[in-house]
């Protein structure tokens, strides 16, 4: 058998390939995506603020940081914990995994009627953790918060 020459058969099963994969793509593209072309391009991104983790908990001191003012929120990296937090009320916050239900991207934008957003294929998930716009079709996970002193503790 001749291997420089591509058989029709070869060749149609390779269109057929190609053609799925390009499918594939565009369906998790911005077709339909209300975060816009890319994702989350058209979506604020959430502030970043280094946290510290020991154990099972997060810490972050919160004075002065994007987290200081009621409805503000931030993504808070400590170690290999990624965690979304929003303050709810005067010393009260929220806190969730910044891993998206979806598919289990990063969340990182937040818009102005606070809502999270994932860049990726665009869910959309409340101050609750709730889904508020799929694909993602389940809330997101949220862990314990204590705030004293202007110390954020966030069980993990």
């Amino acid at each position: 058998m001749d291997n420089s020459k591509t058989s029709r058969r070869d060749f149609c099963a390779h269109a057929i390939s190609l053609v799925t994969v390009a499918s594939l793509i565009e369906g998790c593209g911005s077709k339909g995506n209300p975060a816009g072309s890319g994702g989350g391009t058209n979506v604020p991104a959430l502030a970043t603020i280094n946290g510290s983790a020991a154990g099972g908990t997060v810490t972050v001191n919160v004075s002065g940081t994007a987290l200081a003012n009621v409805g503000s929120a931030a993504r808070v990296q400590a170690g290999a914990n990624e965690i979304l937090v929003v303050q709810t009320a005067q010393g009260s916050f929220k806190a969730f995994t910044a891993v998206c239900t979806h598919e289990q991207n990063l969340i990182t934008g937040f818009q102005n009627n606070n809502t999270f957003v994932c860049p990726a294929h665009g869910s959309q998930f409340n101050t609750s953790g709730g889904v508020v716009q799929g694909p993602a079709t389940r809330a997101l996970r949220e862990f314990p918060t204590q705030f004293t002193n202007n110390v954020l503790t966030i069980t993990v």
